[in-house]
């Protein structure tokens, strides 16, 4: 798997197995397939050293017995390029203001929900004007951001994919899920998330307009929001970020492929 890249762990069971386990340091969650097969879904962080990590699976048979499995993965680079030094306001990069909002997000997109909104591939945020948009900037680019007329500098990664996009272009789900945050933050602007179920989350970022409130069941395609430039910008575009139980992973892979 590569850094910022989707583990999928596909089991093949006897009836009434529950399943566990970890990969790399988070606890797996297991799903019914169609198949009679078990399924868990995990990111792999953008910034996690390449190498060799545990994949362990723990089983409960019906009887009450366990059985475990361990394995090592090979993480490989997702070869990552630096982007330019962003001068952002810096108010933007200071842990005071930055840290409760990432914990915030991390509480959001903590929950793994049993239901599947989801079928088939995710398409674009921005499909609804796909002939104006271009990326610009890619999941996991390195990144420095220095705060104007300070010394505070603050390293990190790019955590989601860039559209550009002028203000007032409509935001599409990329897939059906349930809206579980919609409101403004100081370094993601008017933000929106939403639950995909089995630990999968989308988040829109820096809108100019909110058109949707938690508790709505949205379904892909329909328009949840406008682009802006709220939040820590350096002009109006749409950031997709994907959560995948609790590490945000490269959305690109999920407009090429279908999950799991």
């Amino acid at each position: 798997i590569k850094q910022g890249g989707t583990g999928v762990i596909k089991v093949q069971t006897i009836p009434g197995v529950t399943l566990g386990g970890i990969l790399v340091d988070h606890q797996l969650h297991f799903f019914p397939m169609d198949d009679g097969t078990q399924v868990a879904l995990q990111g792999v962080h953008a910034l996690l050293p390449p190498g060799v990590y545990p994949l362990r699976l723990d089983a409960t048979l019906p009887d009450g017995s366990k059985q475990s499995y361990e394995q090592f993965i090979l993480i490989v680079s997702g070869n990552y390029p630096d982007d330019p030094i962003l001068y952002v306001d810096p108010a933007t990069i200071d842990p005071v203001s930055t840290e409760p909002e990432l914990q915030q997000l991390i509480q959001v997109t903590t929950p793994v929900n049993p239901t599947k909104y989801w079928t088939g591939d995710f398409i674009s945020p921005a499909i609804a004007y796909a002939e104006s948009t271009y990326f610009t900037s890619m999941y996991g680019n390195r990144r420095t951001y220095i705060g104007q007329g300070t010394n505070l500098t603050i390293p990190g990664f790019h955590t989601g994919l860039d559209f550009g996009g002028g203000d007032g272009f409509p935001i599409t789900a990329p897939a059906a899920g349930q809206v579980v945050f919609a409101g403004p933050l100081t370094v993601r602007g008017n933000a929106t998330i939403i639950d995909h179920g089995w630990g999968v989350y989308s988040g829109f970022w820096h809108q100019s307009e909110i058109q949707v409130q938690v508790g709505q069941v949205v379904q892909q395609n329909e328009v949840i929001g406008l682009v802006g430039g709220t939040g820590r910008v350096t002009g109006a575009h749409l950031h997709w970020e994907l959560w995948v139980n609790g590490i945000q992973v490269d959305p690109l892979d999920w407009l090429i492929q279908a999950y799991p």
